[in-house]
């Protein structure tokens, strides 16, 4: 039952959850010959906007993703709250690209209810993952966009995500969340969420790859797992992470995208160093580590201690190889497409380093969806103890060529994961490593701070005077500068208003101390309180 109604024939009825919309067959097979044909290898086209039931068509990164974000899981941990912005925007992709428009509701998923819009926290979550959606490619060689179900599921007391049978399971959701990757299934074996059609091992129901716990993916992100092996871990090992391509007439992704920077852990370079085949005259005591010790930005980096094995050879490559930590059983993905995030070759990618070892030289292998490796041109590293960025355009030919290990052309094709940081020398060697990046060709305007009225960065008591001096006034529909700040702008002062201020106070444009700096203090906020209170009094005589 996709909302309200008796349910499709053949189809099996969903209970009233976060994402009830069940796949029907008929209705999934219908779909996919109308936008899976001839997209094999290929990116999904951006959705500027998602037209909403009632709100119409509402701006997807900067409004949509966000304020869904919040209204689904708002409270949650930082990762979990990126890998619900994941969710959100690919489900809204799949319900476009499937019907055109999508319910505002627990029929789909959750824009908006009176209590309130997202805050600064929500989109911090949507610009970290900005344009960010999961594929499943199917037996046909088809990118296939998956319906990413999810619901509260129970609350895991621990050690692991599966809950334990005393576990509290408020909602009674439970029943439906897949826990994918501990069972190592992918492909065909994966049979999806009782929430919609399950298909077989030879003929899947390939959108239905599962259904994610909010209350589990909470759990992994306080227990450190990043947004990338939440979703992998609901999902499937097997899952695509890849960005959405804009057409010609539409501007590229806006924001910088740390693909690692090691606060939480290795991210996508955990790997074993003895990993890669193409490795040479590495000796045993090759190894990495995070540390605190050394970092670009943040409070970690890597440190990379390479061994070269004399008595192989007089120079050494290692190739640090990208991959996720879930990327599925024996690591059979690690390297690969499937274990990286999928992005378009426009920009730049490249790292920060820092070393005192001398004649080290770095470059970097992309895997090039359909036609190989490339390799990015080797790169001089400074040897002056101090941290410097090595990039590397991505629209620059001369600095590509086809990778002496594998079969590339030299030529990025339409979308690219990274393989492997490359390092090359002919000693003993120490190097750190740290913020792993890729820039989009061009920024677009930074995103908002929430609740900070005067520009000034941050969020604090000039803000919440402004709204005060405003009070229960009429003002010019979205006039910030007179306080009118809630969702887009009712042109009326009010409690929506100040909620803003309140729940993002103290946060500011780069909030020292991390994410904890975007929580209220609750000596100010009680202050805070108190100032409204007072204005309250005043008013009423």
């Amino acid at each position: 039952m996709a909302g309200s109604g008796a349910p499709t024939p053949g189809c099996m009825a969903g209970p009233r959850v976060k994402q009830r919309n069940v796949i029907c067959w008929p209705i999934v097979a219908i779909g996919l010959l109308v936008f899976a044909t001839n997209q094999a290898h290929a990116a999904f086209d951006q959705l500027e906007t998602i037209k909403v039931w009632g709100f119409g068509d509402v701006p997807t990164e900067t409004d949509y993703v966000p304020n869904v974000v919040f209204s689904e899981n708002g409270g949650a941990s930082f990762e979990a709250l990126k890998a619900q912005a994941v969710a959100a925007r690919t489900f809204a992709y799949y319900k476009i690209r499937l019907g055109g428009s999508i319910q505002n509701g627990t029929q789909d998923q959750v824009y908006h209810t009176d209590r309130g819009w997202a805050r600064q926290v929500h989109f911090d979550a949507t610009d970290a993952t900005e344009g960010e959606i999961l594929s499943i490619r199917n037996f046909s060689d088809l990118d296939i966009l998956i319906a990413s179900f999810y619901v509260a599921g129970a609350i895991p007391s621990g050690p692991t995500p599966v809950p334990n049978p005393f576990d509290s399971d408020p909602t009674d959701t439970e029943k439906w969340v897949t826990h994918t990757y501990p069972t190592g299934v992918i492909g065909g074996d994966n049979p999806g969420t009782p929430l919609g059609f399950i298909g077989t091992p030879t003929n899947p129901n390939w959108p239905n790859r599962g259904a994610k716990s909010q209350n589990g993916a909470n759990f992994m992100g306080q227990q450190g797992t990043s947004y990338v092996d939440i979703l992998k871990y609901y999902y499937g090992a097997d899952i695509q992470l890849e960005t959405v391509a804009p057409t010609a007439e539409q501007p590229p992704l806006q924001h910088l995208k740390t693909l690692t920077d090691f606060e939480l852990n290795d991210g996508y370079f955990g790997n074993t160093t003895g990993f890669s085949n193409n490795n040479l005259n590495l000796g045993p005591a090759t190894a990495t580590q995070r540390a605190s010790s050394d970092a670009h930005d943040g409070s970690f980096g890597q440190r990379i201690d390479i061994d070269l094995d004399e008595s192989s050879g007089s120079s050494f490559l290692f190739h640090h190889v990208a991959g996720t930590e879930l990327a599925g059983p024996g690591d059979m993905f690690t390297g690969k497409r499937e274990a990286n995030l999928a992005m378009q070759p426009l920009g730049s990618i490249g790292f920060w380093l820092m070393t005192e070892s001398t004649d080290l030289t770095v470059g970097l292998t992309l895997d090039d969806d359909g036609d190989g490796t490339e390799q990015g041109l080797f790169q001089n590293i400074a040897a002056d103890g101090q941290w410097h960025k090595y990039e590397w355009s991505l629209e620059d030919p001369s600095l590509w060529s086809s990778a002496s290990f594998d079969s590339g052309d030299g030529i990025l094709g339409e979308s690219f994961s990274l393989d492997s940081i490359v390092f090359s020398g002919n000693q003993d060697s120490l190097v750190f490593l740290d913020d792993i990046f890729y820039q989009p060709p061009a920024f677009g305007p930074p995103s908002p701070l929430i609740g900070d009225i005067d520009g000034d960065g941050f969020v604090g008591i000039t803000d919440l005077n402004i709204v005060l001096a405003n009070w229960n006034q009429l003002v010019p529909k979205g006039d910030a500068s007179r306080g009118d700040i809630a969702g887009i702008g009712d042109g009326f002062v009010g409690i929506d208003d100040l909620n803003v201020v309140l729940g993002n106070w103290n946060a500011s444009a780069q909030p020292p101390g991390g994410l904890a700096a975007l929580v209220p203090e609750p000596g100010t906020s009680l202050l805070a309180s108190l100032a409204f209170t007072l204005l309250l009094r005043r008013r009423s005589v």
